[in-house]
């Protein structure tokens, strides 16, 4: 829909530069429209206001809804809706499902993500509220050519205004600066809300013009206003685009044109600082400002998991048209057998499943099509409906997670994680490949001068703190004044960086400031800069020197150098210049320049990880001078878009003939845990690509500092520069690569190798931005650089463009197969093309400003953050989604087979076994749980992760959602839905004997265990129990139940579902049957689950168990060495402690981890990190703790060992107490910043800190065979008890007519008594005696039940073709789809309309003898029917004496009295439809005992035709007892169950008590990882283990340390 509105109404752009207005004519017309109209004139140019949101409150709703519809499975329902529908309320085929059960679904579906979606619109359209009813300051005119001040908001200024800001107000539009308060009418700018910067910028005012406003008195706020309405002033600007660094324009004023930069521009949302007010004209307004241009979404990216989601769709939806394909051929097989004319009876062999006069074939549809489209809509849940909301919800929850983890949040900058996209939180687990920045992503961007270096003298001392400038001020004093001197004027000279009334220096980059502090050290200061006059300070010089900068050559990542023309003291122009080596050195004087010199330095420099620049200046002529500067001036005042490159061409014409005066070597330090956090995440598989913009030497040696480059490791260098040198390395060094790799030797002929065997392991590559120019413009040299590539451990590459970043990330992702998942990390603005790239993006919020985080996917603060969020949070979040998404493919599997088997027993004709609004609800009912596991569940702790990098690999080698593992769960639904299925299906006598076999009581009792077997799947696959998982469950169950009892007394919503809950849930049986069901499924798994831990182990199998262990461990010392120190200082009488004697005792040593991981054992000896923000919750009573300030001992804060007391970093703790009292004070200084997550002190902060308290109980073979017992002694308890009860309920069966194989081939006990009834069609009726020799005692009340064998009251047409509001009296107005209840037509039945009401049972039995004994016809429906569902129609009988009509008792004299008509029992139990084709109905009941032996005759009038359907009719009594009727099958069954269960776990105890399997310790995980990641690039997709086994130890102890082997068996 937006593509086809933004195709219809393509938004136009303003590309004309525009010229704006003010002065005393515009000013006088707006006064004048003002007066006459009550408002300001209307703008040709867009109003202020803007708008990120969306939508609006009229366009959400078709927008939203249609935009739900670009999913794949919202399209795959929204076409199953529409079959449903032209099925439902057309002949064209049949629908056994109710539309609006799946309309409503879709709806709730749909509506839950439109929801997601206002939500998050919704926080969108309160900030833009917010900001366009900012309040802002408008000029305005006034009488006698006075200005005034009018207030107004943000939204209602327009171009062309003046508008006056007061210092700390932000700026409502884009300005360009007109006058200020200060000298020159220079203002100050922070702009940390457009880049994060928040260093001041310097606004320059055109003098002149300024001058004139200010009228001779600086800092007069009046006349200054009074002059800028008084003032004609024209402005002509670019259009509006969307470069932030770019604008050009000329002010016009009293016929002076003034060029006018970004040196004037103050950009919309920039704050004014250090200024009193200024004064500025709108240029730019709402949309078209500089910051809301750039504010475009990022490019929408679709996490893996999507993408295969969605290609596990397309494969279940083909396997679902199979499935349909193979139904309706087995329908089309069994209705060419079944429902054909037979010849020599002349009629239909199945005359009662079509309707009557009418052909098989009752649908506009050929039968084929119509039933394959029937099975469509039956097989629907294959799909899925609830996937999207479920994983949508899952990640809006991972995502918050992340936001409020106390771990990741920087005390130091008050900056917490953010996830901006929650659809990639998964990612994060998978990622193969990091392209990282270094420059303030792995160091600090903090800048320190160390280092110089002029002419062949270094100088500076990398111990220093900042830079050691002793020998330099020697030099400078001892004659050597002209070189040092002319290099320290460059520092303090050539700039852009300004000072805050405090004096701070305030620079656009950290390096400028390093240098112009680094010169002020030796003296040299830079103290003021004025417009365009600088003063330094010289040591020597009582007065300043003042330098005026008569034009300045910016920085920019293409010209890697920035340069200044400056007019010295003595009157001459000097170009200064200083920038990288490269570039530098190709545009110095070879003559006068000792290029091997500062080569030498420069590599110097560089080995010790030095930034390094050269600095260097030229004289410039005057003649020269005079004739640039007018080309600068004309570029300069240039309007349109090519300023900037004209600028380009002017400072490439100047820069020229260079003297080199020296290098400058700034350090950048490393960030905290930089060099762990890396090795952690090496270890965890993950390759680094390091891209820089440093030399080749520093970024060597930045990669030994941070361990991106190990000592041993083969380094690889390629600085090539000519295409043929790089085609002949690169050929080379693939040839080595691949021979080593085939195994083949060197040939002698072939020159030095540079790689061998012992270096394929450990290589790195290191290569140059000019090398890699030359490969990505070429296919193969580009496919080459990645085959090496791949095989390194490391990439460095050097000296690269943003450009370039973006290629290598791109080249990595679609030249690998299958593609890697990748992952950017950058901090500035020349990331920002490498992070959009990348599958997955991570800003870091650092000094080069907030533009990578704005446009990231997830941002930190610090690089070290990232370990935690790969490792815990990504493997966390890979593994919660997988088990939602397999879980639920897997049950609605089970719920589809279940129907496909089902068919099998209908005729195939597509009838389902549940109801509409039943089966519809299944994905709602299942839904809580596995969300619970997908936001919470945790298979091993944070700590182990972070121990064991290697079982990132799970996610990295995508192990949890492969084919085998989607084969896996459809072989385990197979087997889950038979046991669901065929268990209550054989066991149906039984249930139908207490009512509880009709279709719909049936299809509800196997839903019932369908949805606790699920359920208890869920449970089986949940590792971490929290309060809130058990909550959820129990919260499922409960609403199960609680629809089943309201939906079950909604007489109008379905009307043949009514009380069938309540039949069911009050039965004994079902109780039994929803035991037995869910526990012989899960058995299975329990199994299964078992011989894959003892024989086939995984890592996480060992991790599971390993963690738990540690655990476990971790707590028992931990409260053992409480108990000891709280016995040591409290005595009998108070006292208090000598707290110096426990000064040292470090309580951390025994938690075994960091300080932020305490709320896994609920204590708080120490903060997180150094976060002073939470009390101690203590095992009495509230304690306060006061903190030791100590520092930390060096060490891997990443490299902790559980257990191991040498690992300890935490603070001293100093606790003093009296008689049952702590007393502690509170932690010191807290400081709770605004952005600080909340911590573990509250519910909500543990939560979201994702530390609740939990059971974590792996299942161990020990737990496994607990649980078994457990299950196999209750099925035999249960199953005895329902044999007894079986055997206590009589029941005596006897076969009239038909064939004799019908009740013997399905195991009935039956007698056959042959009537020879085989009644022709045109024959009323036939009767005889049947006769009943009791073989046993029977109690009253005795049922008298008739039994039919195949006989398809289950077939779709069948017990479909009726509208059931007839059967109450009701009609259906004109509607011509539905038959009437009675017409006025001739020759029509007043009997209800439908296949199943026009083939009642009319055979009739009669008690005639003995003599006395009576039956009674009552009380054998249910009593809802007889209150409630059926019901005569108005006017009866009387309507019935009309010989127009025939009424139903008429159409079945002798069985449907004229009283009764349709409140006649035997009608009401003949049209509750039976779920088998094999069934029993009730006819009658006996209020007397009967004893064995005693007989019973009845007479039978057959009216039935059985002969034509091939089935049988009997004659059955029943008793019943406590459990119901006879249930033998399910009672052997659940014997036969828990003696299965007891001798499995019996061999299991066998084979642990002769090979127990090792449990997971420490050790044995370490082995276990260090064994998968030799195989890990195997190209398998399952690591199985080789079984370890150990002599179990008698007693286990927890007390020892964790490197001794745990048993836990």
């Amino acid at each position: 829909m937006g593509l086809l509105y933004s195709c219809l109404c393509p938004k136009k752009k303003d590309t004309k530069p525009r010229t704006v207005t003010s002065g005393p004519k515009n000013y006088s017309y707006e006064c004048k429209y003002r007066e006459e109209h009550g408002r300001l004139p209307a703008s040709s140019y867009p109003d202020n206001s803007v708008r990120t949101a969306k939508y609006t409150w009229y366009d959400f709703l078709p927008r939203s809804f249609v935009g739900q519809f670009n999913r794949l499975g919202n399209q795959y329902f929204l076409l199953q809706t529409i079959i449903m529908v032209i099925g439902e309320y057309s002949t064209l085929y049949p629908s056994p499902l109710e539309s609006w059960s799946m309309i409503l679904v879709l709806l709730f579906v749909v509506g839950l993500s439109m929801i997601f979606e206002a939500r998050d619109d919704y926080y969108r359209w309160k900030k833009d509220r917010a900001t366009n009813q900012t309040l802002g300051v408008k000029i305005g005119c006034a009488a006698a050519g006075r200005a005034i001040q009018h207030q107004q908001t943000w939204a209602e200024f327009q171009v062309g205004d003046l508008v006056f800001v007061r210092n700390g107000e932000a700026f409502p539009a884009d300005l360009v600066l007109l006058t200020s308060s200060e000298l020159d009418g220079n203002a100050y700018v922070e702009t940390a809300n457009i880049d994060g910067e928040t260093n001041l910028k310097l606004r320059l005012a055109a003098k002149s013009l300024s001058d004139r406003l200010q009228g001779g008195s600086l800092g007069d706020e009046a006349m200054a206003l009074d002059n800028a309405v008084n003032t004609d002033i024209q402005i002509m600007a670019d259009p509006p685009s969307e470069s932030i660094d770019a604008f050009t324009g000329t002010i016009t004023c009293k016929d002076e044109e003034i060029p006018v930069s970004l040196s004037q521009f103050m950009h919309r949302g920039s704050v004014l600082r250090n200024t009193t007010w200024v004064i500025g004209m709108a240029i730019y307004t709402g949309p078209q400002t500089k910051i809301i241009l750039n504010s475009s979404d990022p490019p929408l990216k679709r996490s893996t998991i999507d993408r295969i989601v969605d290609k596990i769709l397309i494969i279940v939806i083909f396997a679902q048209c199979c499935l349909v394909t193979v139904a309706d051929i087995g329908f089309l097989i069994w209705s060419n057998a079944n429902i054909n004319e037979n010849s020599d009876l002349g009629y239909y062999s199945t005359w009662y499943l079509v309707p009557r006069g009418e052909n098989a074939n009752s649908f506009t549809f050929p039968n084929g099509v119509a039933y394959w489209l029937s099975y469509f809509i039956l097989f629907n849940n294959f799909v899925p409906i609830n996937m999207y909301v479920t994983m949508d919800l899952c990640n809006l929850l991972q995502g918050i997670f992340i936001n409020n983890d106390l771990t990741i949040y920087c005390e130091e900058t008050d900056t917490a994680a953010s996830c901006r996209a929650s659809n990639l939180c998964q990612e994060l687990g998978m990622i193969e490949y990091i392209f990282s920045d270094k420059t303030g992503t792995l160091t600090q961007n903090v800048m320190k001068l160390k280092k110089i270096a002029i002419a062949n003298k270094r100088y500076g001392d990398s111990k220093h703190p900042g830079f050691d400038s002793n020998a330099l001020a020697t030099d400078l004093g001892q004659g050597r004044n002209k070189e040092i001197e002319d290099f320290l004027i460059v520092l303090a000279v050539a700039h852009t960086v300004v000072t805050d009334k405090d004096g701070v220096y305030q620079a656009e980059s950290p390096d400028e400031a390093a240098l112009v502090d680094g010169a002020a050290q030796v003296g040299y200061k830079f103290t003021t800069r004025r417009g365009d006059l600088l003063q330094v300070n010289i040591p020597w010089e009582s007065d300043p020197r003042q330098y005026v900068v008569e034009a300045i050559n910016s920085f920019s990542s293409k010209r890697k150098r920035m340069s200044c023309v400056v007019k010295c003291p003595n009157g001459k122009h000097y170009l200064m210049v200083k920038g990288a080596d490269n570039v530098i050195f190709d545009r110095c004087d070879e003559k006068s320049t000792d290029r091997k010199g500062y080569n030498d330095h420069l590599e110097i420099f560089a080995k010790e990880g030095l930034r390094t620049l050269l600095v260097g200046h030229r004289e410039i002529k005057p003649d020269e001078y005079k004739e640039w500067k007018a080309k600068y001036d004309k570029a300069s005042t240039s309007v349109g878009g090519n300023r900037k490159e004209l600028l380009e061409d002017a400072a490439e014409e100047i820069e020229r003939d260079i003297e080199i005066l020296g290098v400058t070597a700034i350090e950048d330090k490393l960030q905290e845990n930089v060099a762990d956090t890396i090795s952690n995440l090496a270890d965890a598989g993950i390759k680094l690509w390091v891209l820089t913009g440093d030399k080749v030497e520093t970024a060597v040696n930045i990669g030994y500092s941070c361990k991106v480059l190990v000592p041993g490791m083969k380094v690889i260098k390629m600085t090539e520069t000519k295409p043929e040198q790089i085609n002949l390395r690169l050929e080379n060094l693939v040839r080595q690569l691949r021979g080593i790799q085939s195994g083949s030797r060197p040939d002698s002929k072939e020159s030095k190798r540079e790689i061998s065997i012992v270096h394929l392991k450990s290589m790195g590559l290191v290569i140059h931005g000019k090398t890699l120019e030359h490969i990505m413009s070429h296919d193969i040299r580009r496919a080459m650089l990645l085959e090496f590539g791949m095989s390194c451990k490391v990439v460095i590459a050097c000296r690269v463009s943003p450009l370039q970043k973006s290629q290598m990330v791109e080249m990595v992702r679609k030249g690998i197969k299958p593609e890697p998942i990748t992952l950017a990390i950058g901090d500035g603005a020349n990331d920002v093309t490498m992070i959009q790239k990348a599958h997955v993006g991570v800003g870091i919020s650092g000094k080069e400003g907030q533009q990578a985080a704005n446009v990231s996917d997830f941002s930190i603060s610090r690089f070290k953050y990232l370990q935690r969020l790969l490792l815990v949070h990504g493997r966390w979040n890979y593994r919660r989604i997988c088990k939602v998404i397999t879980y639920v493919f897997y049950k609605n599997f089970c719920l589809t087979l279940t129907l496909l088997y089902f068919s099998f027993t209908t005729g195939y004709s597509g009838t389902s076994l549940y109801d509409s609004w039943v089966y519809t609800s299944f994905n709602i009912h299942t839904m809580l749980p596995i969300c619970a596991i997908g936001c919470l569940d945790q298979d091993v702790r944070s700590e182990t992760v972070e121990l064991f990098p290697s079982l990132y690999m799970t996610g990295r080698l995508n192990l949890d959602l492969n084919p085998r593992v989607i084969l896996q769960y459809i072989l385990l639904a197979i087997v889950h839905s038979l046991i669901v299925v065929f268990w209550p299906y054989f066991s149906y006598f039984g249930l139908d004997q207490v009512d509880l076999g009709g279709l719909y009581v049936f299809g509800t009792l196997v839903f019932s265990c369908l949805v606790f077997t699920v359920q208890y799947r869920v449970m089986l696959i949940t590792i971490t129990w929290t309060s809130i998982t058990a909550i959820v469950l129990a919260i499922s169950f409960l609403m199960y139940f609680l629809f089943l009892l309201v939906y079950g007394v909604w007489y109008d919503l379905q009307w043949d579902f009514y009380w069938v809950p309540y039949q069911m849930l009050g039965s004994a049986i079902f109780w039994v049957v929803l035991f037995g069901v869910p526990a012989t499924a899960l058995y299975f798994d329990f199994v299964l689950h078992w011989v894959s831990r003892e024989f086939f182990p995984t890592i996480m199998d060992f991790a599971v168990e390993a963690d738990y262990l540690m655990n476990k461990a971790k707590k028992g010392q931990l409260m053992k060495q409480l108990a000891k120190e709280v016995k040591a200082m409290t005595g009998p009488q108070e006292k208090e402690v000598d707290t110096a004697r426990i000064k040292d005792v470090q309580l951390s040593q025994y938690l075994g981890v960091e300080n932020k991981n305490k709320g896994d054992l609920g204590f708080a000896f120490s903060h997180p990190g150094e976060t002073p923000a939470q009390m101690h919750r203590s095992m009495t009573t509230p304690q306060l703790l006061d903190e030791e300030k100590t520092k930390k001992k060096p060490g891997k804060s990443s490299q902790h060992q559980l257990g191991d007391p040498k690992s300890n970093q935490q603070k001293d703790v100093k606790i003093s107490m009296s008689h049952q009292t702590f007393k502690m004070q509170a932690w010191q200084d807290a400081k709770l910043s605004a952005n600080r997550p909340l911590d573990e002190t509250t519910c909500c902060g543990r939560f979201l800190q994702q530390k609740l308290a939990r059971l974590q109980k792996p299942l161990t073979p020990r737990v496994t065979m607990i649980v078994l017992a457990v299950v196999g002694c209750f099925f035999l308890l249960i199953g005895g008890l329902v044999i007894m009860g079986s055997h206590a309920a009589a029941y005596q069966m006897v076969q009239y007519d038909g064939s004799t194989s019908n009740y013997k081939s399905l195991g009935y006990n039956v007698e056959f008594q042959d009537c020879e009834l085989k009644a022709a069609r045109n024959q009323s009726y036939r009767r005889c005696n049947i006769t009943f020799k009791l073989n046993q005692d029977m109690s009253s009340p005795i049922f008298v039940h008739y039994g039919l064998s195949e006989f398809y009251q289950n077939y779709q047409s069948y017990q479909k073709d009726h509208y059931y509001k007839q059967l109450d009296g009701s009609t259906t107005g004109s509607d011509s789809n539905y038959c009437l209840y009675y017409t006025k037509d001739e020759n029509t039945e007043i009997i209800p309309c439908g296949l199943q009401a026009n083939s009642m049972f009319n055979d009739t039995f009669n008690l005639i003898s003995p003599s006395g004994l009576e039956m009674k016809e009552d009380g054998i429906a249910w009593r809802v029917d007889r209150d409630l569902r059926f019901n005569n129609p108005s006017g009866y009988p009387e309507i019935c004496d009309d010989d127009k009509y025939q009424c139903l008792f008429e159409k079945y004299p002798g069985v449907i009295s004229r009283e009764n008509g349709h409140k006649d029992e035997h009608f009401m139990v003949w049209m509750r439809t039976a779920a088998r084709n094999t069934f029993m109905k009730k006819y009658g009941r006996i209020e007397t005992d009967l004893k064995k032996g005693d007989e019973i005759v009845f007479q039978i009038t057959a009216r039935f035709i059985v002969e034509t359907f091939s089935g049988g009719k009997a004659i059955i009594l029943t008793n019943d007892s406590w459990i119901g009727g006879r249930n033998e099958f399910m009672g052997i069954a659940m014997v036969t169950m828990g003696c299965v269960v007891l001798a499995t776990v019996a061999m299991m105890l066998l084979k642990e008590c002769i090979s127990p399997r090792k449990i997971a310790t420490r050790e044995v995980l370490g082995s276990a990882t260090a064994h998968a990641e030799e195989g890990k690039t195997s190209g398998k997709n399952t690591l199985k283990l080789k079984k370890m086994r150990v002599r179990r130890k008698k007693k286990p102890s927890f007390e020892k340390d964790l490197s001794d082997p745990l048993m836990m068996n």
